[in-house]
């Protein structure tokens, strides 16, 4: 497992951004994927794609914050859902749309269009984030939302899977 410590969030994004920058530079013509490995991954798919890739190594595993009173919880995309249940479990919560693999991650299920079992109550897992802190491919970092201005709101539901 990769290093824990959310308070580092801004240099651990400093340095995925310093690795897309270089990868303009040093990129050869390749595609861009994150460097976690094919045993990591809930999917079956084989993984040797990667080998042809630009490698991004991503350390994002923390939840970063917990706002009672917005009732929000902040965290990185490859926080699992076992680590998010066992967190808020703790307060009493729960959040609307709760993947039954405890291994399915925050980012994983915003990507690859999460549909749960409340789902038809409550949307797709996507539907419940408020916001996305993106790097860009020219390696510029943005948030958006779909409660903002049309470019972020677009941005926001073109993360969607």
């Amino acid at each position: 497992r990769p290093e824990q410590c959310p308070t580092k969030h801004k240099e651990k994004v400093a340095n995925i951004q310093k690795q897309v920058r270089e990868y303009q530079t040093n990129g050869e013509g390749k595609g861009m994927c994150t460097a976690r490995p094919g045993w990591q991954t809930i999917s079956p798919q084989n993984m040797e794609y990667k080998n042809k890739m630009y490698p991004i190594n991503i350390n994002l595993v923390d939840i970063l914050e917990i706002n009672p009173d917005r009732r929000t919880v902040q965290c990185e995309p490859l926080v699992t859902m076992g680590q998010l249940t066992a967190t808020l479990d703790h307060l009493g919560w729960t959040i609307p749309i709760v993947p039954e693999l405890d291994d399915l991650t925050i980012g994983g299920l915003v990507m690859g269009t999460g549909i749960e079992t409340s789902s038809h109550r409550f949307g797709l897992f996507q539907h419940i984030c408020k916001s996305y802190e993106l790097v860009l491919a020219d390696g510029s970092l943005v948030e958006c939302s779909p409660y903002t201005d049309q470019s972020s709101s677009t941005l926001y539901h073109g993360v969607m899977g």
